[in-house]
């Protein structure tokens, strides 16, 4: 069973939840590792990283309401094609049914709004002024940006950390609980920074994984926070939760909080909507001319559409100022080299059933795929299925509704701005959700693979006399080859060790 999920928790109308982005894995799906990422404009004239008092234009957020499919598609011809009017979308729609939600400074709302109207689309400001909404939302933090204290024994949840404070906290764990909690990193940054989690669970390499993270959006901070939360229930009720007690007999979590410690930490310095709501990593500048022939440099990818899934087939853009921006090739960024090389390593290759990254913003459970509408992989049933009960979950906590359904036929959108008051709500009730993919795999674990195709194979003979075979460890290694057919070249260690008979090893 391979499940996807993108739980995504709205708590106001700007006011973010969170996210959850889930694979279940059944060997279905080898390269459907796959992260999210946004973007914001480098090429401005921004203040610097530590001087909160200088404001730039008044930002805002408009919401866009298309009546028929030419709106539709001039907004959305809007959010593929102009940087040049640097507009931020926080939303996007799928169909008619929707709403885009953008945000633009005023210099350049003249020109949207102007587009806008000639074009009879329906629009209203929800946000007058982002930094405003900003500085209400998190006052609390603005000191504690530039003074955190990395070195406490403990950890807040009642507000955003620094990523050093979540480091330091992982690290305090496996230091008093060696035997359940292991300290690790799995890659570094552009800009140098480890991207560090932990593993809890028996220290058994026989376990299967469970593997969490969060953080690839900088801006969506409650996300790294979540994942947090969802340590902290793992590490201080292993002994005492039967639920847990289970769990951790048969599976070992791998959670790293914030893959992109980068953009997060450029986030947080500053309370100017273009710094706090940074999307991408901070990887180097790349320029290219626009349409009026002027060079444009900006910095960042978009690491959701950085991996080698569907590279560059849709809704993506070559245009390093967009905020799709997939960069120069698949894997070019070492945030999605180091999920991809993590997930494929001697360590955890073979082991890893469940996949969870985290978002932000509306209340949406999503399952694969994302790249398409109308595209679902073989056991979509087992997927909406768990989905369902997933959401079910979640409701009975606070009673927040989730809508389940793909990532490209579902609504997906980005909160940010969640006062430090909903930290703990919204990490209890996703934990809820959690929990129930993590028995699914658990009961799917126990049923031994029953229905697992026999191994694609072929007998041989050596030259003494004696027999032997080649074959396929995965019964999807045909199907795979099928759509992928460079994976035998790409990933050639693992594709000889699980799909020999299909590469043509034999």
């Amino acid at each position: 069973m391979n499940v996807v999920y993108d739980v995504v928790v709205v708590v106001a109308i700007v006011i973010a939840g969170v996210a959850v982005n889930v694979i279940i894995a059944d060997d279905r799906h080898v390269d459907d590792v796959r992260v999210r990422h946004d973007h914001v404009n480098d090429h401005l004239t921004l203040p610097t990283a530590t001087d909160q008092s200088i404001r730039m234009d008044i930002v805002s957020v408009y919401r866009l309401l298309p009546k028929n499919r030419t709106q539709f598609n001039i907004i959305r011809s809007l959010y593929e094609n102009s940087t040049n009017l640097q507009l931020n979308f926080w939303k996007t729609a799928k169909n008619l049914n929707g709403f885009w939600d953008v945000m633009v400074d005023k210099k350049n709302s003249f020109e949207l709004l102007d587009k806008l109207s000639k074009n009879e689309i329906d629009y209203l400001k929800t946000i007058d002024d982002v930094q405003k909404l900003i500085m209400i939302k998190e006052r609390q933090q603005k000191p504690r940006r530039l003074h955190d204290e990395s070195s406490a024994p403990y950890y807040d949840f009642n507000q955003y950390g620094s990523y050093d404070q979540m480091v330091s906290w992982m690290k305090a764990l496996a230091k008093n609980d060696p035997q359940h909690v292991l300290f690790i990193s799995v890659g570094k940054t552009h800009e140098g920074r480890s991207i560090d989690g932990v593993e809890i669970g028996q220290r058994d390499r026989s376990k299967r994984i469970f593997w969490i993270d969060g953080g690839i959006h900088a801006r969506e901070w409650a996300a790294p926070h979540t994942a947090l939360y969802f340590i902290h229930q793992l590490t201080s009720r292993h002994k005492s939760d039967p639920t847990l007690v289970k769990l951790l007999e048969e599976i070992t979590f791998v959670i790293v909080p914030c893959i992109n410690p980068d953009g997060y930490e450029f986030s947080r310095s500053s309370t100017n909507p273009h710094i706090r709501l940074w999307r991408k990593n901070r990887s180097a500048k790349q320029c290219r001319e626009d349409s009026w022939g002027r060079k444009r440099c900006c910095r960042g990818v978009d690491l959701n559409r950085n991996f080698d899934f569907h590279f560059k087939e849709s809704g993506s853009s070559d245009d390093p100022c967009s905020e799709i921006y997939q960069g120069i090739e698949a894997f070019s960024e070492p945030e999605a080299r180091a999920i991809r090389d993590a997930i494929l390593s001697r360590r955890y290759r073979n082991r890893v059933d469940a996949y969870i990254t985290l978002h932000t913003y509306s209340q949406i459970w999503i399952h694969p795929y994302g790249h398409r509408k109308d595209s679902y992989p073989g056991d979509i049933r087992e997927l909406y299925d768990v989905g369902k009960k997933a959401a079910k979950a979640l409701q009975n906590v606070y009673g927040t509704k989730y809508l389940v359904g793909s990532g490209a036929d579902t609504l997906y959108w980005d909160g940010f701005i969640l006062g430090e008051s909903e930290l703990i709500p919204t990490a209890r009730e996703t934990w809820e959700g959690v929990k129930v993919v993590a028995g699914a795999v658990l009961e799917r674990a126990q049923r031994k693979l029953e229905t697992i195709e026999a191994p694609t194979a072929k007998r041989f003979r050596f030259g003494d006399g004696t027999e032997g075979s080649c074959y396929d460890l995965r019964h999807a290694c045909k199907r795979w080859i099928a759509e992928r057919p460079e994976l035998c070249r790409t990933v050639p260690i693992f594709m000889r060790e699980n799909c020999a008979y299909s590469c043509g090893k034999c």
